[in-house]
């Protein structure tokens, strides 16, 4: 099944690619601000790029850095506000400051500017990002030329795959390509709301039915949408080899977001040395951010075991930043929240 090609701008703004974002310049200051960055100091970081800014305002790497710091901060508008003033000095690193905008509106929503800047970046996860854009819009023609233009990589192996949906003779399959990119979008309520009908309308003779099914079932319970991830989930009869764990996964998940959280924790406790170790985790911190303002002690049984940013986030929405804190494994979120 697809990668979205959203993954990679989460990729973009994780901890193990901070040298890669800032660039990693021999100046005093940019060092100061990845320092800040990796303690998780963003007003920190934020300041020492526009004091770099100031005396080398054509400095790519710290406009770089300033848009990242404005972007995990929220403020979209003044993250493409930094990378837009570096694109006259970018010279041959304009395909990446191109790319970065893309990844900024992305964030931002603004799919029209996904589109312009993906393309106008001439690298293959731009093309890819201005492909997904036409497939949302409908425009599967525009959108398989732009496909044509990804090579090699991950980019390169997620075009073919929406190209395979795309030339699919069943029109319900070609359809699919639509709904995949909604979701690598960002527009993941549209995605499992359009797909609906789609998916369960497939022939029982696919032997990706099942399969298909199952994600996007996952997919609607993960959004809260339970009554979408019902009925597909009770199509899915039985599971594809392996998979039996993640229908009761997302049983136990919709429950939580049903509020019931005594069959919730009993659904999940069954999991408990039945289901890969990795998949549980994410599963129960999936349910813990699901519950977690409505029952936050629930949402505390349910992550509190774990070590992750996915359970760190759970555990910060129940309002337990200590717990947050120890949970998140080392990087920017736990210096955050440990920092108080």
């Amino acid at each position: 099944m697809l990668t979205p090609a959203a993954l990679f701008f989460l990729s973009l703004t994780g901890c193990e690619t901070i040298q890669g974002l800032i660039g990693g310049g021999p100046e005093e200051g940019l060092s100061s601000a990845e320092t800040s960055l990796k303690a998780g100091d963003l007003p920190g970081a934020a300041d020492a790029y526009s004091a770099v800014l100031m005396d080398h305002p054509d400095n790519l790497d710290a406009a770089i850095g300033a848009a990242y710091t404005a972007l995990l901060q929220g403020d979209t508008e003044a993250a493409d506000g930094y990378l837009a003033a570096a694109e006259p000095d970018a010279g041959e690193r304009l395909s990446e400051i191109k790319l970065r905008r893309a990844l900024v509106a992305l964030k931002a929503g603004d799919l029209e500017k996904v589109s312009e800047h993906g393309e106008a970046s001439g690298s293959p996860e731009g093309f890819l990002f201005a492909a997904e854009v036409a497939l949302a819009d409908g425009e599967r023609e525009d959108a398989a030329v732009l496909l044509g233009k990804v090579i090699g990589g991950d980019a390169g192996t997620v075009a073919g795959e929406y190209m395979a949906l795309i030339n699919d003779p069943d029109p319900l399959v070609a359809g699919l390509s639509e709904a995949q990119a909604l979701w690598a979008l960002g527009e993941q309520k549209v995605a499992v709301r359009s797909v609906e009908e789609l998916v369960k309308a497939l022939p029982d003779s696919r032997d990706d039915r099942d399969t298909l099914l199952l994600l996007w079932a996952s997919r609607s319970s993960a959004l809260g949408e339970s009554d979408i991830a019902r009925s597909l989930l009770d199509l899915v009869i039985f599971p594809p080899q392996g998979q039996a764990w993640r229908k009761a996964a997302t049983l136990a998940i919709i429950s939580c977001s049903e509020g019931d959280s005594e069959t919730c924790l009993d659904l999940f406790d069954k999991l408990d040395g039945n289901a890969p170790s990795d998949g549980l985790a994410d599963a129960r911190a999936t349910a813990a951010v699901l519950i977690a303002e409505d029952n936050p002690e629930v949402a505390r049984q349910l992550a509190g075991r774990y070590t992750s940013n996915a359970a760190a986030r759970a555990l910060l929405e129940a309002g337990d930043r200590s717990g947050a804190a120890s949970a998140a494994p080392d990087g920017p979120l736990r210096s955050y929240l440990q920092g108080g």
